[in-house]
């Protein structure tokens, strides 16, 4: 490699470096923000929770099908008939269960507390990943990362500083539940794109844009069902300014820019550099949810669950 070709390769690094802190600071400030969102006592009048997850999955599928369209010129419908079963659970598991387990749980627990079990997520697919992949094994490191990892959860949940929440338990249940979910989704999906057809190699682009669309789909007649009353147009008229703010942020910021960056620092460095990143999320998270919301910070508590959950997702990494 020559001098010039080494320094543009440094320069695309380093460019790719701030696209994945920017993406840790967007989706480390998603927990905050949800709790601001989803709680009257935090950020004042609000909407249902599952409402907020319906009207921001509506206006992003919008966005990824256009986006779909002008970069691969085609939505390829005939392939998603095809395996619209599997398209169907990953939305499922992917947005529906996921965003009941992040918006309910948002609102029975801290911003903090969902963001340090949050941090569980690279151990769980890895986990996954050695019982539904047959291109991984289990491994005895493995166990013991995931029983570190549970350690960190545990330590938050019975030591939080944060017990001003309404149920801090179902709180912290159900965001591990959406942690759970989006990590069987990140397996199946990862095989799903793995295997090799003659007529069409679908693209991560084109795997998120249909499992939101089939997400959608899933979450209408719950949010619905919850929420009759957001059967009627008027509704949606009186929701607060404030609301439409964060999912103005949700929409744009966390889920199409943060996506996109994360897709730029992988083609620019590889999915397993970038994916170090993610670890930087529950630090961020907790560090915006004492600045923004005035939570407690509790070092030993935080410290010690964030490094257990670290140390554990350094374990699996490190297996063969």
């Amino acid at each position: 490699m020559t001098s010039a070709e080494s320094k543009s390769q440094k320069t695309t690094n380093y460019f790719a470096y701030i696209l994945l802190i920017a993406m840790a600071i967007i989706w480390g400030g998603t927990w905050p923000l949800g709790r601001w969102l989803v709680s009257s006592d935090v950020g004042g009048e609000t909407i249902p929770p599952l409402m907020i997850a319906l009207i921001r999955y509506f206006v992003v599928i919008w966005f990824f099908f256009l986006i779909l369209f002008l970069r691969e010129k085609s939505l390829n419908f005939s392939f998603v008939k095809k395996h619209w079963k599997i398209f169907l659970v990953m939305g499922m598991s992917s947005v529906t269960i996921y965003q009941i387990g992040y918006m309910f749980g948002e609102f029975y627990t801290s911003a903090s507390d969902a963001s340090v079990i949050i941090g569980t997520l690279p151990m769980l697919v890895i986990l996954f990943s050695s019982f539904l992949l047959k291109s991984e094994a289990f491994e005895i490191k493995k166990l013991i990362g995931a029983m570190f990892s549970f350690g960190g959860i545990l330590i938050v949940a019975g030591f939080s500083p944060n017990i001003n929440v309404p149920n801090r338990f179902l709180g912290d249940l159900l965001i591990f539940l959406g942690a759970v979910t989006y990590a069987f989704y990140t397996v199946i999906s990862r095989q799903f794109l793995s295997k090799e057809r003659e007529d069409f190699e679908p693209s991560s682009l084109f795997l998120i844009t249909w499992v939101s669309f089939f997400g959608f789909l899933t979450l209408l007649p719950v949010s619905l069902a919850l929420n009759p009353e957001y059967l009627q147009f008027s509704n949606y008229l009186s929701i607060p300014v404030r609301v439409w703010l964060g999912l103005f942020y949700l929409i744009f910021f966390s889920t199409i820019g943060g996506y996109w960056f994360y897709l730029e620092g992988v083609k620019r460095l590889s999915a397993s550099k970038a994916a170090i990143f993610q670890n930087l999320v529950p630090i961020i998270g907790v560090a915006l949810s004492a600045i923004f919301l005035g939570e407690i910070f509790e070092p030993f508590v935080h410290l010690s669950a964030l490094s257990l959950i670290v140390a554990g997702i350094f374990l699996v990494h490190q297996s063969k």
